[in-house]
């Protein structure tokens, strides 16, 4: 929609979410180039012999990686974060939150101002940027077959992310739960380099996946606006869509159930700051 868009009360409508239906011994982080064997930076060993739950059960189940523009404010919210997550254990029968282990997200705690989604807008916020972990851990976990309990998708699609597979939060209220339905304790590890961020999860699979998307479908065109302020961020435009993700959990080849994540993106307008 033409005119002045302000940004004011924005932060009001604070991550507006997408309509989604979901269906049925730490690392040491090094900013550099990631190893040729595709390990991740700096990454040491948990000792198995010392007894801790993080030693029993340690295959891989999963990794995911993502990436973004170096020197970017919201890699620093990303470093918090990741180092935070980064050898945290979810036994078996748990659920975990992402809201839980991470916590505030505040200046007080070392976050910094960066772009965040807000309704069908980007604005500066503490913390933005976060939810490159958060969704960088739901496709680790989509990819387990772990049991996804409560996901939302972004209002608007941000092409850092694989369409339909993301997770959206903001403390308090926005979380991301899965359980570890396994029976093992599953690991979570997190490396970063200056570009990219991978979650590797560790434990005992339960199933095997596999997963499709739809084509996108129901596009709306996006309109221009101009925003004001410090908070605004200037945005290149975007079209709406809405698309459809299965993911099939199997097990030994048969079949266990069937999920469908439905999400609904808002198009991103095209905003000029002043």
């Amino acid at each position: 929609m033409a005119g002045t868009l302000a940004t004011t009360g924005l932060l009001l409508g604070a991550y507006l979410l997408a309509p989604r239906d979901p269906g049925a011994a730490a690392t040491l982080h090094v900013r550099g180039k990631a190893p040729p064997d595709g390990s991740l930076p700096g990454r040491v060993a948990p000792d198995a012999a010392a007894g801790g739950a993080a030693g029993v059960h340690e295959r891989p189940m999963s990794s995911y990686t993502t990436r973004f523009t170096p020197g970017e404010p919201r890699v620093r919210n990303i470093e918090l974060a990741a180092r935070i997550l980064d050898g945290h254990v979810v036994d078996p029968g748990r659920t975990f939150s992402f809201n839980d282990v991470v916590g505030p997200r505040t200046k007080s705690r070392g976050y910094v101002p960066a772009p965040a989604i807000m309704g069908s807008r980007l604005v500066k916020d503490v913390g933005g940027g976060i939810c490159q972990v958060s969704t960088t851990l739901f496709n680790a976990v989509f990819r387990a077959g772990l049991d996804i309990r409560n996901s939302r998708a972004h209002t608007m699609y941000m092409p850092e992310y694989p369409e339909g597979r993301e997770a959206a939060v903001a403390y308090p209220g926005l979380d991301f739960t899965w359980r570890n339905d396994t029976g093992h304790p599953v690991r979570i590890e997190v490396g970063y380099t200056a570009a990219s961020l991978t979650v590797s999860l560790y434990g005992e699979r339960r199933y095997e996946v596999r997963s499709k998307a739809s084509e996108r479908y129901g596009i709306k065109p996006y309109g221009t606006g101009v925003g004001r302020g410090r908070k605004c961020v200037p945005m290149a435009g975007r079209k709406g869509f809405k698309i459809d993700v299965w993911r099939t959990l199997l097990d030994d080849g048969r079949k266990v159930r069937r999920e469908k994540f439905h999400t609904e993106y808002r198009p991103q307008p095209k905003v000029e700051c002043l």
